[in-house]
């Protein structure tokens, strides 16, 4: 079967990993280039499905990710006034570490399975039924060329802003969540030996005025774990109204372009970045700390989004991960969605499932992991526990 992945970050790579590995031809386009791909590239958690995939199929010879037990809140002063334990630890490690493990396994010379291609700077602009196949169209980035590839299946895996499913449901596009997410990282070799200790090995909330922020440990992007590596990745939620002077000052950049989503690294406005470094004097230290070191951070309009369908053209195009439903960054869950759509992709073809019991559980999942991260972000941003998350998260032992 030719395979064609329209999409090449994560959720692109797990599907063509496992269609590969069933023999299939894949073809990966993706629109951006290596150096836009990783511009943006951020901490992450590898949940349970992002767990089960590796291990099933790339059984890495090293470890990928730092671990934490447990999501701790704390107040300005680091004492923990609310632990929130997990079942399962918290793999912590990056976009960029799992992407070099993904691609490169997908593009491992030698063995059974069919060579794959992987090519950046390929704009697809149409997915369209031609005879019993489909017909991908796509421009080339550098000579603006149109080519067309015929496809058994289609993966649309091009993210929130995904034109494959673009063109299917035109109304559904990302809709604002009324906050944004500022992002950085400092390698620990940087950080002061307080504030790591406090920092290592942890998951931590600090709740600020306007929102809160997060801190975790990983490995550095080069996949060493050995402390000196390692590096503490965070994150500051900020409500701000999308009609504000502030919102629109954010999402300048540099150069003077306006961006709908993210402002990538090196392109930050210095004065959005001044400002934002300025309010770091009224948050805890080790927090505080990080945020004065960061010297590329990047930022976000955090929206949402989920299509009615993910299973379409006949079983012919699928969508997956945030092409068919973006959640909020909350619980960290957009890459186990991805991966689980991939791990059950593999049942499908290997006639243990049917396409539509794939996509049932890909939109009852979507629906109930959509739920708790908003109920998780209400927790966040406001100490109250929302019913739904009551058997979870104890109330705060102070405020």
């Amino acid at each position: 079967m030719q395979v064609v992945v329209v999409g090449g970050s994560l959720a692109g790579l797990m599907s063509a990993i496992v269609l590969q590995d069933l023999g299939h031809e894949v073809h990966v386009l993706e629109k951006s280039s290596e150096d836009s791909l990783c511009s943006q590239a951020a901490g992450l958690s590898a949940g349970p499905d992002v767990q089960r995939f590796i291990k099933e199929y790339l059984k890495p010879a090293k470890e990928y990710a730092k671990i934490a037990t447990a999501v701790e809140v704390v107040d300005l002063e680091g004492n923990v006034i609310n632990p929130i334990p997990s079942k399962d630890p918290y793999h912590l490690t990056t976009w960029s570490l799992l992407y070099n493990l993904f691609k490169s396994h997908l593009l491992a010379p030698g063995g059974i399975k069919p060579a794959a291609r992987y090519d950046t700077g390929k704009t697809v602009s149409a997915v369209e039924p031609e005879g019993d196949a489909l017909a991908v169209s796509f421009t080339e980035s550098g000579t603006q060329e149109v080519h067309k590839l015929r496809a058994d299946l289609v993966i649309a895996a091009d993210g929130a802003h995904s034109t494959t499913r673009t063109s299917i449901f035109p109304d559904v596009t990302p809709r604002y969540a009324g906050f944004i997410t500022w992002r950085g990282a400092v390698p620990a070799s940087e950080i002061s030996p307080a504030s790591r200790k406090a920092m290592e090995g942890r998951l931590l909330i600090f709740r600020t005025e306007e929102g809160y922020t997060v801190s975790y440990h990983v490995p550095a992007e080069n996949g060493s774990m050995e402390p000196e590596d390692s590096q503490f990745i965070w994150v500051w939620y900020n409500k701000l109204g999308e009609d504000t002077s502030e919102f629109k000052q954010t999402f300048t950049d540099s150069s003077g372009r306006r961006h709908y989503t993210t402002v990538p690294r090196g392109k930050v406005n210095p004065e959005a970045w001044a400002d934002r470094q300025s309010r770091g004097t009224a948050i805890s230290v080790p927090f505080a700390e990080m945020i004065a070191k960061t010297t590329d951070p990047f930022v976000s309009a955090i929206r949402d989004s989920e299509a009615p369908q993910c299973v379409l053209r006949d079983g012919k195009l699928l969508l997956t991960g945030d092409a068919f439903t973006l959640f909020r960054p909350h619980t960290g869950s957009s890459t186990n969605q991805a991966a689980r759509q991939a791990l059950e992709l593999a049942e499908v073809f290997k006639g243990e499932k049917s396409l539509e019991d794939w996509q049932a559980s890909s939109i009852g999942y979507a629906r109930m992991m959509g739920a708790i991260s908003k109920g998780f972000g209400e927790y966040c941003f406001t100490g109250v526990v929302p019913q739904s998350l009551s058997a979870a998260i104890k109330p705060e032992q102070s405020k």
